[in-house]
């Protein structure tokens, strides 16, 4: 009798769903290193951050950390950049 028995790790459905995964890891891992630089240069720019520009940066997409990233030199306060607390 023939052995046919497929090792799951060689179907096709658990590489298409290990490489979903791994990929979907990977972007959040990029979105959580640009939310910690930003914050780390915000900091260095304006002191210690607020609680709620913490949670802003904690929650936002990855295209509003890139614009943030991209505009922390061209304004002059915290709220310019991210809003303020009650935005």
């Amino acid at each position: 009798m023939l052995n046919l028995v497929t090792p799951i790790q060689e179907t096709r459905a658990y590489q298409s769903i290990f490489a979903e995964g791994k990929a979907e890891g990977e972007a959040k891992g990029e979105v959580k290193a640009k939310a910690n630089t930003l914050k780390r240069q915000l900091t260095r720019r304006f002191g210690p951050l607020p609680a709620w520009a913490e949670l802003r940066i904690a929650t936002a997409q990855h295209w509003q950390l890139d614009l943030w990233l991209d505009g922390i030199f061209d304004v002059e306060s915290l709220t310019a950049l991210i809003g303020s607390e009650s935005n």
